[in-house]
């Protein structure tokens, strides 16, 4: 007979026939799984859009492993969705594909070497030809051909030719994979690599077409000279002396004879490997295909003195003048330290007027050897203690100062050299580094003439912001955001973001600093604290405050001084691999899929990130665990019931762990070994069952279990079963009592991504009237626990998420009060007035305290 009712309650509710125990504990295994994987995608999205603040080192090897890592991960949860759910979730698969496909094409995007000539005269070259020649010989051909200043001739071996050179000998893939096997926190492995680097590019051959291109363009240069020159050969790397210096990373060689332009060529290449010069690459984040070597061929200078001008003195940027260093011989001994060399701080107006200068004596020079090389010579007496630098010299130096500055429209970093002559020749220009504008002092961690009235909370986005308080009860709130306010809120919500672009700052009551809405944050760069706990309670709506997210406080009024913009400088900012992070980070972090309740956008075929693909796969991995009901239990012997001693027919199933094998048929509500459970029992037993129902109600236990003669007029106990399947942090419990349905599902564990509780209320059994008052009755209150809820008609749903695992048990307790309050009130409800004091009756003895 109860099989034949049974069979026949599942076929008036279209229920299909149960899953075994080990299916339901698989699919249970499946939804751990995703959460763990849900946890990884999420804390790595974060470290990423950490990255981005600039106020961290990293190099394309964390891109390429954390992006690896990623894909793996969100594989792993799109895997365990598709086990979930029974593999309905393929489209999920596929574009998790087509996302990892964008992702990869941006972090494999290469900066092509362009096609070129081998060697290229100067009088060819401009400062748009870094790519094709180098910055130093881009600038040099700048200087000589739209400058105008005077550029010794010369030619550059372009960076074309170090491809061809890496392709001649199959050198470019290995050099990628030795340049692979460390990172900037693994020094110890550097020196190897870099002599590993070294030793391959000194045994390579350089392609005949290439040294007969070389060989030619010094024939070329020696019959314009007076008679066949040495020559100075310098690196000239694709982004040196343009965007970053490269100072002293690369080789240069002086006084080179015509035989050796070749091998010097290779060591000049093999430069780009030196301990130092992988490092400085690394820290300044250059990809390897952006090390593309080009080199500087000139006429070597037989120099009387050389040195360097500035066109600003490093510190003294805002004076108006210029600053010379110079010293007998070549410059070599100007920028190595070797000696101490004069000094000029010269006025541009009037042009050249010397301000102040220092000439210490200057005992040794350094000088070119007629066979080629240098060699150290002492300076003639009569010179030792003699300006280099005469004053007409000086207004020259000045003059291309001011000409060069304004040419580029920044300062400028030259090398100069004055021949036997007396004329002098520019040899290099390059951006000037000059150290960023002293920072003020940091504000302290509290000010104290300023009233605190939050001081904790976890930072999910640092910054100031200051406005108005706003604050977001329901979504519909948003509509009515004022732009500037300060976004509070009870939750985090991904829904947030819509208002993202004009919010000052966002405070949440709880929430998880890698949740789906502190990426967004990040994203929209608002400044963010989490979990303050009572923000919603301490805060009034509209008063005026400031947050400052970059020392946990917030602040009754606005405070100006906070909100003034702090100069930051991130030396990262314009480097490939900070560029190559960020575009990446576009292909994950951006969320698209904002609203679940909009089934036609919320889906598979609208993810564009990764971020979309996480945010679907755990919506519907709820979705699916909130589904497991009577049908998905099969009663042949893999269940227990419970033993409460209540007037409530529970039967369990065990999802792992929760029920200790030799406990028998029944057992007892204090033996389950589940989190979620016991605080949802500890408020369902909390009630004063036997308390004394209103004069013409039923018992109580009349409206929980429906007796013999109601079962013989037609009555189906089957209604009156419920069921709760268990695991340890898991539980959803569909309790039938009476015509009411109540489900209770909920996740908790000690990680705050993962938690998260459902409840869904329906029920009939009485007149529309009184129905829609127990809604009513049951949304008021759910609303007073802080849940985000919906209400249609007489079916409720509401959910909390990302709560730690004491304050979601709290809400569990919560809710299982209002399971057995709200089934005690089922019959007398007769009034609108009756529900506001049932209502406050509930919220007062069991909420507020």
């Amino acid at each position: 007979m109860v099989t034949t009712l049974k069979r026949a309650w599942q076929r008036l509710t279209k229920a299909t026939p149960g899953k075994t125990q080990a299916e339901l504990a698989e699919k249970y295994t499946h939804f751990q799984a995703l959460l763990a994987a849900n946890n990884q995608v999420l804390t790595l999205m974060a470290d990423m859009e950490e990255k981005l603040s600039g106020d961290y080192l990293f190099d394309l090897q964390y891109i390429r492993a954390a992006v690896s890592q990623l894909r793996q991960e969100t594989a792993k949860l799109v895997d365990a969705l598709n086990g979930l759910g029974g593999n309905r979730y393929q489209g999920l698969s596929e574009a998790l594909a087509r996302i990892s496909r964008e992702v990869e094409e941006v972090l494999t995007r290469r900066r092509e070497i362009p096609v070129a000539p081998l060697v290229i005269d100067f009088e060819a070259l401009n400062a748009t030809m870094g790519d094709v020649v180098g910055g130093k010989n881009a600038n040099l051909g700048e200087v000589k051909n739209r400058v105008g200043l005077p550029v010794p001739a010369g030619f550059a071996i372009s960076t074309y030719a170090y491809k061809v050179f890496l392709d001649h000998n199959h050198l470019t893939a290995r050099i990628t994979e030795l340049l692979g096997h460390w990172r900037l926190d693994d020094l110890d492995s550097l020196a190897r690599v870099s002599e590993d680097l070294k030793q391959m590019i000194l045994a390579a051959q350089v392609p005949p077409a290439l040294e007969a291109a070389i060989t030619e363009a010094y024939e070329r240069l020696a019959a314009r000279e007076p008679r066949r020159p040495l020559v100075a050969m310098r690196s000239s790397a694709v982004g040196e002396d343009l965007t970053l210096t490269f100072a002293g990373q690369y080789a240069t060689y002086l006084n080179v004879e015509p035989e050796s332009l070749i091998s010097r060529y290779k060591d000049i290449v093999a430069s780009l490997f030196t301990p130092r010069a992988l490092f400085y690459y690394k820290n300044k984040g250059f990809k390897e295909e952006e090390m593309a070597m080009g080199v500087v061929v000139m006429p070597m200078i037989q120099a009387r003195a050389s040195g360097v001008l500035f066109t600003r003195q490093p510190d003294a940027a805002g004076q108006e003048a210029a600053f010379i260093n110079a010293v007998w011989g070549l410059g070599r001994y100007a920028v190595g330290g070797v000696i101490n060399p004069d000094s000029y701080l010269a006025a541009y107006q009037p042009p050249g007027q010397v301000l102040a200068q220092t000439i210490p004596p200057k005992a040794v020079m350094l000088v070119c050897r007629p066979q080629g090389g240098e060699a150290e010579a002492p300076v003639p007496p009569e010179l030792v203690s003699a300006p280099c630098l005469d004053q007409g010299q000086i207004t020259q130096l000045v003059h291309w100062a001011a000409t060069l500055e304004a040419h580029f429209a920044q300062p400028q970093d030259v090398e100069w050299a004055m021949d036997e002559t007396g004329a002098l020749w520019l040899l290099q220009s390059r951006p000037l580094q000059l150290p960023p504008p002293k920072a003020p002092e940091p504000p302290a961690r509290t000010l104290k003439d300023h009233p605190v009235l939050i001081d904790h909370g976890t930072v999910a986005c640092r910054g100031v912001g200051a406005g108005p308080v706003f604050l977001v009860r329901r979504d519909a709130d948003l509509k009515n955001f004022p732009a500037g306010s300060v976004l509070v809120a009870r939750h985090t919500s991904t829904k947030y973001v819509t208002v993202m672009p004009q919010t000052a700052a966002i405070l949440t009551d709880a929430g998880s600093p890698t949740g789906h809405m502190a990426l967004l944050a990040r994203e929209f760069q608002v400044p963010t604290i989490l979990n303050t706990g009572n923000a919603t309670q301490i805060l009034a709506p509209g008063q005026v405050v400031t947050v400052d997210a970059n020392y946990n406080n917030v602040y009754d009024g606005l405070i100006p001084e906070l909100l003034e913009p702090r100069p930051k400088t991130n030396d990262l900012a314009d480097s490939p691999v900070f560029q190559t992070l960020k575009n990446v980070v576009k292909q994950i972090v951006p969320l698209n899929l904002i609203n679940p309740e909009d089934e036609a956008a919320f889906s598979p075929s609208h993810c564009r990130t990764i971020h979309d693909i996480v945010r679907y796969a755990h919506e519907y991995s709820m979705r699916e665990m909130f589904r497991l009901a009577e049908n998905e239990i099969d009663t042949a012997g893999e269940v227990v019931d419970l033993d409460s001693g209540l007037p409530i027919k529970v039967r369990i199933l065990d999802l792992g762990g929760v029920v200790k094998k030799g406990w028998g048929r029944k057992v007892k509500p204090e033996q389950l070994d589940s989190l979620p459970f016991q605080a949802f029992w500890k408020g369902l037993t909390a009630m004063r069952w036997a308390q004394a129902a209103p004069a013409g109600v039923k018992s109580l236990s009349s409206v929980f279990v429906k007796g013999e003669a109601e079962v013989a007029q037609g009555a189906d106990p089957w209604r009156d079963q419920s069921y709760a399947v268990l695991g340890k942090n898991y539980m959803n419990f569909s309790i039938r009592l009476g015509y009411h349905l109540s489900t209770v599902e909920a996740y908790v564990s000690d990680q705050v991504n993962d938690n998260y509780l459902t409840f869904g209320f329906r029920g009939g059994g009485s007149t529309p009237e009184r129905r829609e008052r127990r809604a009513r009755l049951i949304e008021a209150i759910i609303d007073h626990m802080h849940l985000n809820h919906r209400r249609k008609g007489e079916l409720i749903e509401a959910r909390l998420a990302k709560y730690p695992a004491e304050q979601m048990a709290q809400r569990l307790t919560l809710l299982g009060k209002l399971t057995h309050y709200t089934k005690q009130l089922d019959m007398v409800l007769f009034s609108d007035s009756i529900v506001e004091w049932y209502i406050k009756d509930f919220v007062q003895e069991h909420v507020s305290t």
